[in-house]
């Protein structure tokens, strides 16, 4: 009568206790370290998912890390972008104050630097805000190009400058080494120059010039460059149309200054 199979299996493993245990006594490590090494899988084993878990959670802790880093850069790189575009803005500010401050060679008035900080709807800005200190009523306003207007209002802290195109504004002009004495008006979107004779009518192009007569605008300080002139049958004087040298739209700095009867 053939043996049951778990009797069988049993026998075996008995079997493979005795084989293991002898190869135990034969080894000639002691007793405690040949336990050792053969438990030593099977710890290795348990310990495994508690090293993946600090395996994991470490990699987990770098991502954040670098991620921190990497958003620090990112701002740090956004901060100097920022710096350097105020550095160039600062650069141009600098660069066109200096060349407004040669207005000085004109005229011995007090120039100083006034932000633009608004302009008027229409398309010609013929009313600008300024921010400066102390500006006061026709206060000479002008560009690094030449002459834009005159303050109509202020306060502490800012001025309103009513431009040449103003109908309001006529500026005593001449043509430089000339006698001749005429007047700049606008007419809203372009000037008209007065009181030129036919004789001296001048070519499409010309600069005219501040005359200083009335004693409001200093001498010299271009005005006015003039882009058609029309003779008029019967007329001693001929028509000139003139467009402003001075472009006001697109300068982020102009210069007021205060003549001498009014200076503080």
């Amino acid at each position: 009568m053939p043996l049951p199979r778990w009797r069988t299996n049993r026998s075996w493993l008995w079997v493979g206790l005795l084989l293991v245990l002898l190869l135990y006594i034969a080894a000639p490590l002691p007793i405690g370290q040949r336990l050792t090494l053969g438990l030593a899988p099977l710890i290795d084993a348990l310990h495994a998912p508690a090293k993946w878990w600090q395996q994991t959670s470490l990699w987990f802790q770098s991502r954040g890390d670098l991620q921190q880093r990497l958003a620090e850069a990112e701002s740090s790189d956004q901060k100097q972008a920022a710096l350097v575009d105020e550095l160039r803005i600062l650069r141009e500010e600098n660069r066109q104050l200096r060349r407004l401050l040669s207005l000085d060679a004109i005229a011995t008035t007090a120039w100083h630097g006034a932000k633009v900080i608004g302009h008027s709807p229409d398309k010609q800005s013929i009313r600008i805000m300024l921010r400066i200190d102390g500006a006061r009523s026709d206060d000479i306003v002008a560009s690094r190009d030449g002459l834009v207007g005159l303050v109509d209002s202020a306060d502490r802290r800012h001025a309103v400058v009513r431009t040449i195109l103003d109908a309001s504004i006529a500026v005593p002009v001449t043509l430089p080494g000339t006698t001749l004495a005429a007047l700049a008006r606008g007419e809203g979107d372009h000037l008209i120059i007065d009181f030129i004779p036919a004789k001296q009518a001048p070519a499409s192009g010309t600069v005219m010039v501040t005359s200083g007569s009335g004693g409001l605008f200093p001498a010299g300080i271009p005005v006015a460059r003039v882009s058609a002139v029309e003779h008029l049958e019967g007329q001693i004087f001929v028509r000139v149309t003139a467009e402003p040298v001075a472009h006001w739209q697109r300068d982020s700095w102009l210069a007021v200054a205060t003549t001498g009867d009014r200076a503080p």
